[in-house]
């Protein structure tokens, strides 16, 4: 994981990891009876670590998508939202589309930047959505895309900031679950770890923590 993502992996004011995705990861090792061990790591260079073996796995909010799924295995999925475009007030972008022609601060690799690049937008390449959002604030880009859940602790964290975030029809982000995300070979790792998320959902524990961190129970694909 990041650990630079609100409210996904993030570092508490004394140090400490906290977090939906390391929450989820400690209740999965509780369940699966193990002790997890968090390795930090640059958005850019999360999978490469994964292929090369550097963790077993990625608790990072990561999309399940179709070209993914070709080369990783994924557990079930445990937070579903959709997309926001943060923006300032006066950029002039009253909706997701208005991004044509606009600079865009986005990860050069995920989802995100292959959604702005497809409405016409060009990409300001950066490590996160921390650095994305100080992109936007310092006028070095235009916007940037992502996910509403991590806006909204952005913005509890910061009432007095001057951006903006205007939700965007699926057809341009989709809603899509995040789930703990393999490498191919690790079937037996894949069926451990998606037998304790049903546990946990069943047990009312995923939605305690989405419920936790968000304020609200992103655990059910129909919220």
């Amino acid at each position: 994981m990041e650990g630079t993502y609100a409210p996904y992996s993030y570092r508490t004011d004394s140090g400490d990891l906290t977090g939906i995705d390391v929450d989820m990861a400690k209740e999965i090792g509780k369940k699966m009876g193990i002790k997890v061990v968090f390795v930090p790591t640059k958005w850019d260079s999360l999978v490469a670590g994964l292929q090369d073996h550097k963790y077993d796995i990625i608790l990072n909010d990561m999309a399940v998508s179709p070209a993914r799924m070709k080369v990783f295995r994924y557990g079930a999925k445990y937070i579903y939202t959709g997309g926001v475009v943060v923006t300032k007030k006066d950029s002039g972008i009253k909706q997701v589309t208005d991004i044509k022609g606009k600079k865009t601060a986005q990860s050069a690799i995920g989802n995100y930047v292959k959604y702005a690049e497809k409405l016409g937008s060009t990409n300001v390449a950066v490590p996160g959505f921390a650095e994305a959002v100080a992109t936007v604030e310092n006028g070095h880009a235009d916007a940037t895309l992502n996910d509403a859940a991590a806006w909204g602790v952005y913005k509890k964290a910061h009432p007095d900031t001057d951006l903006i975030a205007i939700p965007s029809p699926s057809k341009y982000m989709p809603v899509t679950g995040a789930a703990p995300m393999m490498n191919k070979k690790s079937v037996a790792l894949d069926k451990a770890v998606t037998k304790a998320e049903h546990e946990l959902r069943k047990d009312g524990v995923m939605k305690k923590i989405s419920e936790k961190y968000l304020d609200a129970d992103y655990s059910n694909p129909a919220k």
